[in-house]
């Protein structure tokens, strides 16, 4: 009995894992049919530095194929790559099409333009709410604050050429906000200097956007969360907030040269006030393609 179970359960794997073909980026997978562990590794082959290793029956998130029979995934906030064989799929984040109102359009494509326009996967290659990456999401506030509350910022000379800081105390609500966890602010952080209760930084005329996210589709999964695919536009331009009413036709138009790459899948918890008020959303998955 216990071997035909296992058997069956093999099965089940295998067919699985021949579904990833027709999944997108963004799906959820899980280590099996090896003895303790597999090894995340900076490159596609068996000989490549090992970056982690990823234990039996432990999830990773999908994000592309590559050569020599690896997926490239998402481990712990570490973008790397592993063996396809060992890695099927537990969840791909299918649901149910839905068609949105213009101002549902404008609410998902700026709620998320707040993830894109400072480029916050290259840091973590993908965020899954079932890891939290404190230095992560303290970046994600600070330029958050840089970017759409500079009323929050302070002004003035100050040590190492800084000119511009932010109060550590605006840090927690905006993660609180956007991601829906509480974190102990991070003290260390790339190009951004930490004293007394302040993060410091010298003004260089400012970031480049990484340009406003745009929605291909939206699907309804259980309780009060949506699947949304998107792309990017406007890399490097400016723009406000009006450009988020726009579909991705329209989006192409205006900003040409700049869109369809790359591709992102988000998983949005919108809270008891649905698609109509953003007010109480965070999100629980980001993932960008950057090939």
């Amino acid at each position: 009995m216990k071997r035909w179970i296992c058997l069956m359960l093999a099965l089940i794997a295998l067919c699985s894992s021949g579904a990833l073909a027709d999944a997108g980026i963004g799906c959820r997978l899980a280590v099996y049919n090896c003895n303790e562990y597999i090894t995340l590794r900076d490159e596609p082959s068996t000989s490549a530095e090992a970056l982690d290793r990823i234990p039996l029956g432990a999830g990773v998130d999908y994000i592309g194929r590559a050569e020599n029979g690896f997926y490239e995934v998402a481990y712990r906030g570490q973008t790397g790559y592993a063996l396809s064989k060992y890695l099927y799929i537990v969840d791909d984040y299918a649901g149910a099409g839905v068609s949105l109102s213009a101002k549902q359009r404008y609410n998902v494509n700026l709620f998320l333009s707040n993830f894109t326009e400072q480029g916050f996967l290259w840091r973590a290659g993908c965020y899954d709410e079932r890891w939290i990456d404190a230095a992560t999401l303290t970046e994600f506030a600070v330029d958050h604050c840089w970017f759409n509350r500079q009323n929050r910022l302070e002004w003035g000379d100050y040590f190492n050429y800084n000119n511009v800081r932010l109060p550590e105390s605006q840090i927690a609500p905006i993660v609180e906000k956007y991601f829906g966890v509480g974190i102990e602010p991070s003290k260390a952080l790339r190009h951004i200097d930490y004293r007394d209760g302040y993060y410091y930084w010298e003004e260089t005329g400012g970031h480049l956007s990484d340009g406003f996210a745009c929605l291909t589709r939206v699907e309804k999964l259980d309780g009060r969360r949506y699947s949304v695919w998107f792309e990017c536009y406007g890399m490097g331009e400016g723009w406000d907030n009006d450009v988020c009413y726009y579909t991705p036709t329209e989006a192409a138009r205006a900003y040409p040269g700049y869109g369809a790459t790359p591709e992102g899948h988000a998983v949005i918890d919108v809270g008891s006030s649905g698609l109509d008020d953003r007010s109480d959303w965070h999100i629980e998955r980001y993932t960008i393609n950057y090939d």
